[in-house]
Order: structure tokens, then C-alpha cells, then sequence
């Protein structure tokens, strides 16, 4: 018995059929090539090729996460500096994140001291009178080698809101002309001593001045100092004197520091390479001592921070970079922080004086406890030291009634977000003195030799960061770090869902067109004669 199979169709259709029914015993022609869908199959959806790119693009970035840690993609990223991304733009333009309380020191017993009733001067703290520190990075400039130029600027504005004192209120100080003039020229010649000394009683400069704080601060000059910088602008190169002019007035610097990745390893990033464009500020003799690279402002930190780490940091304010030691953990932000801190020794004498590098050439030794700044202070005698003359040595508190130092409060510390180098919290304390040598030659300021009178101290406090900047941080150091691998895997199975979801989905759509394609066919059977 043989049948024959008569399909009925257009050629196309007939074609089809024959393609698919190559191996039956009864098919007719031979196989056609035609074009698929064919004229009247249903099209294929747009939206599964959407679903085919959703999921070949969570493929390709949960492989590539599994691969390539995603945080440290970031962090490489962020050596890099780009413009118009985040880490650059919030440099560019940091927050105004951080106060200056400034405190000053009014003399009570000015009178007494001066007429010798007593051989002690009773100092008294005036503040904080709080300020908002604005720095701005301009004129930036990428160099081949991995490094950045800029021209950083910090200005300290006023904020009457969080004020408790009025800037209007009088005290006494010590007059930094009438003191800091002769004790400069201390070792100078008799005639030039006995100038001085003609000239203050002529012009009636006394030792110590009632003023405005605001005067204080902004404007504070004497009839000696202007003359001085009249006759000698060369070694008198200014006739202000005021303690925040004096340290905000050049507060302008060309700086240049390594980003990467070529200048080297993530952990000098945004370490000081050149100042003004030399290694160091170009004030001590001692090159070492001189030098800041691998300093930072405390704006950045290097990435990748260990607990051994000492964390350099320069303020024009003591006229050197210090360096920081790790203490402890804190936590912040939901995030693990180190705590660095000043060393009690900052400001103390080295066991060998001749290792003393942080003087003035033509002063002599200074107690332990301070440190001469003078050749950022126009070469007037100021030191610095810890507030309240903090672990100084007794031979200069012992001359002074009113101090009350405290750790707490008179310490400098700086907390670290390790992974990023991003200074969570920090607060910079110091305080500057005028510092009078022996005046034997000055016989009206003999009471003074040898004595460090505190001037004022500061408070440079980073409060805190934006939200906006503290919430990324988390993201990058907590939450990627502890989902990553799981945000991966849950991915690629995403993906795998979808192939599948959409595969699953053709299929049906192809038989169940097919099958309705079929049954619109004419198929006869026909039963044939046998063949003899």
C-alpha cells in the first residue's frame, strides 16, 4: 500500500511544508527556501528586545563586578581628578564645613605689672569669637606626570549669628610694636638701641595698648611701627599688625600635589609635591625642616590609610607641617574612622640643641614648649606653642597667672575615613606669643626679659561633612563593600531569568503560530494504487 500526500497551498506555503515534512514517505517536491515569519505570522514583540538588552547589560556588569572590584574601580576613578565628577567638583568648590574660633588674651593687671608690684602678668581668655573659614581652588592645571597645580585661597568671614561677643569690646594686650621691635633688635648695636629707645618716647609707644578686638584682629598698628616701615620698609616690611591680617593677608598659594595614577601609588595622593614652587616655604635653613612634600592642607588625605601611618599636616599658622600619630578607632557616620593626634613633643627642644632647626638664625634658644614662627610673622618674635602654653616649659607659665590648659580642649586631632583618606572631623589648635629676649639694652623693658606674652590662639574645626558627601561615603565603604559579590551573583541571575522568561516566550508564540499555520492548509490524503 503507498499514499500519495497532495498539499494543497501557494508555493510559499507549500514550500514551507515540504521543509518540514522532508522525512515523510508521501512528500512531494523538494524542499523550497522561504523567508520566516512568513505573510501572515505574527511579528516579534519589541518589548522582548528591551528584555534581551536588560538582561545582556546585567550580565556584563555582575561578570565584570565579580571580576573587578567595583570600590576600588571608584577609587581609581577618583585619583584621576576628573572634571565635572564628584570628588573634583566638591574639591574645586569644597563646603563650608569649617569654623575659626578665635580667642584672644586681655591683661588685667597691665598697670601693676608696669609699676612693679608684682612680677607676674594675670592674663584672662576673651572668646570664642567664631568665624567661617572660605577656601576656593583656582587656576587648576593638569600636568603629564600625575600631578595638579592650583592656587588655593582661604578668607575668614565673620558670623554675627553664632556670635555670643561683640567685636566693639576693649581689652588690653601687648603692644607687638613697642615689645617686638626691641626685642628683635635685643643684640643690636648701642646706638641703634638707644634710637629706638629715643624714638618710643617721642612718639609715646608704651607696652601695652587698649583697643577693639576688631582692631585686634584687623588693625592693629603704633605710631613706631608706622615710622619703622616708613624708614626701613626692609626690615619693618609692614605697618599692620593685626593677628588675623597677619594670617589671612597673603593667604594665597600656588600648589602643586600628586593625584595619579601616574605620579605613583594611591598613597600619595594629594600629598604637597611643590610650594610656591619649591619643596618646602623657604623660611628655615634646614632643608628637612623646611620642607612640606607629602604634607597635605587637610583638605584630602591619601587613600589606603594604616594605622601606622603618620599623617602630615601644614598650617601657615606655626610656619611648619606637624605630624599626627594614630591613637584609636571612632566610629562615624556608621563608619570605622582612625583618630590621629598631635604629639605632646610638638613644640619641645630636641635633646641636642644642635639639632634645633625651627629658629630664627640670629635668636638664641628658646624654652622647650614653644617654637619660633617669626619668619612668617615679619620677622617680629612670635612662637607658637599648645593653648594656654601647654606642656611648655614652667620657667615661661610660672611668669603667668590665668592659664588653665586642657587636653581636650587645647589639643589637635584629625579622624580619617581609612579607605577614601576623607577627613571626617578635625579641629587644628595653636597659639602664637610674643616672645621678649633679654633687654638689658632697653632699661623701661628689662621686667620683660625673657618672657613669652600670649597674644591669641585659634581653632580651625571641621565640624562635619554634607549629607550628600557623608551618604555616598557610606555607600562606597560599607554598603558595596559587604553586597558587592551578592549584588553580582543576584545580576546574573536576573539575566539568566530573563534568557529564560523570554526564550520560554518564543517558543510558544513560534508553535502556536505554527499550528494555526498548518490548520489554514489543505492537506488531502489520497490512497494509491499499488504498484505492480
Amino acid at each position: 500500500m503507498k499514499f500519495e500526500m497532495e498539499v494543497c497551498g501557494t508555493d510559499a506555503e507549500r514550500g514551507l511544508m515540504e521543509d518540514d515534512c522532508r522525512d515523510c514517505l508521501g512528500c512531494v517536491s523538494s524542499p523550497r527556501f522561504v523567508f520566516w515569519p512568513p505573510k501572515g505570522f505574527p511579528s516579534f514583540p519589541f518589548r522582548y528586545i528591551l528584555y534581551l538588552m536588560a538582561g545582556s547589560i546585567l550580565a556584563l556588569i555582575g561578570i565584570t563586578t565579580l571580576i573587578w572590584n567595583p570600590v576600588d574601580l571608584l577609587l581609581s576613578e577618583r585619583l584621576k581628578m576628573v572634571p565635572g565628577l564628584p570628588p573634583y567638583e566638591w574639591w574645586k568648590t569644597p563646603p563650608d564645613v569649617v569654623l575659626l574660633k578665635a580667642y584672644v588674651w586681655n591683661i588685667t593687671n597691665s598697670e601693676e605689672f608696669l609699676r612693679g608690684e608684682t612680677t607676674k602678668l594675670r592674663v584672662q581668655e576673651v572668646g570664642p569669637y567664631i568665624f567661617r573659614e572660605k577656601f576656593t581652588h583656582t587656576n587648576v592645571v593638569f600636568h603629564k606626570n600625575g600631578t595638579l597645580t592650583y592656587v588655593a585661597s582661604r578668607t575668614a568671614v565673620f558670623q554675627p549669628e553664632m556670635n555670643t561677643l561683640n567685636l566693639n569690646d576693649t581689652i588690653i594686650v601687648a603692644n607687638v610694636a613697642a615689645l617686638g621691635i626691641p626685642s628683635y633688635l635685643w643684640d643690636a648695636s648701642f646706638f641703634t638701641r638707644q634710637g629706638i629707645t629715643f624714638l618710643m618716647n617721642r612718639l609715646g609707644s608704651k607696652p601695652f595698648v587698649k583697643l577693639t578686638v576688631d582692631d585686634y584682629f584687623w588693625n592693629f598698628t603704633d605710631p613706631l611701627l608706622k615710622l619703622s616701615n616708613n624708614l626701613l620698609p626692609f626690615l619693618v616690611p609692614t605697618d599692620n599688625v593685626g593677628i588675623l591680617h597677619q594670617v589671612y593677608h597673603d593667604f594665597v598659594d600656588d600648589v602643586t600635589v600628586h593625584i595619579g595614577p601616574e605620579s605613583g601609588p594611591k598613597r600619595n595622593f594629594f600629598e604637597i609635591n611643590r610650594w610656591r614652587g619649591g619643596p618646602g616655604l623657604g623660611v628655615w635653613e634646614n632643608k628637612t625642616c623646611d620642607s612640606v612634600e607629602g604634607s597635605s592642607e587637610g583638605v584630602h588625605y591619601h587613600q589606603d590609610f594604616r594605622r601606622n601611618d603618620t599623617l602630615r599636616y601644614l598650617r601657615k599658622t606655626i610656619c611648619r607641617a606637624v605630624s599626627l600619630y594614630y591613637t584609636r578607632d571612632i566610629e562615624r557616620y556608621g563608619m570605622t574612622a582612625y583618630r590621629y593626634e598631635l604629639p605632646n613633643n610638638t613644640y619641645s627642644r630636641p635633646e641636642n640643641p644642635n639639632e634645633e632647626c625651627y629658629r630664627a638664625k640670629r635668636y638664641p634658644l628658646l624654652p622647650s614648649g614653644i617654637s619660633d614662627v617669626s619668619p612668617c610673622y615679619f620677622s617680629l618674635p612670635i612662637v607658637s606653642s599648645f593653648p594656654h602654653f601647654m606642656f611648655a616649659d614652667p620657667q615661661i607659665t610660672d611668669r603667668l597667672e590665668g592659664l588653665t590648659p586642657d587636653y581636650e580642649k587645647h589639643g589637635s586631632v584629625a579622624t580619617v575615613e581609612p579607605m577614601t583618606g576623607i577627613p571626617l572631623i578635625a579641629w587644628a589648635r595653636s597659639q602664637c606669643s610674643l616672645y621678649i629676649h633679654n633687654m638689658k639694652g632697653f632699661p623701661r623693658l628689662k621686667k620683660f626679659s625673657n618672657m613669652a606674652i600670649p597674644m591669641f590662639w585659634l581653632e580651625y574645626k571641621q565640624e562635619g561633612l554634607p549629607s550628600y558627601i557623608s551618604n555616598l561615603m557610606y555607600i562606597v565603604v560599607v554598603i558595596l563593600p559587604a553586597s558587592q559579590f551578592y549584588i553580582s551573583l543576584g545580576m546574573i541571575a536576573l539575566s539568566f531569568f530573563i534568557f529564560s522568561y523570554i526564550s520560554s516566550k518564543i517558543f510558544n508564540m513560534c508553535l502556536i503560530s505554527k499550528k494555526g499555520f498548518y490548520k489554514s492548509m489543505n492537506v488531502v490524503v489520497v490512497k494509491s494504487k499499488p504498484m505492480s
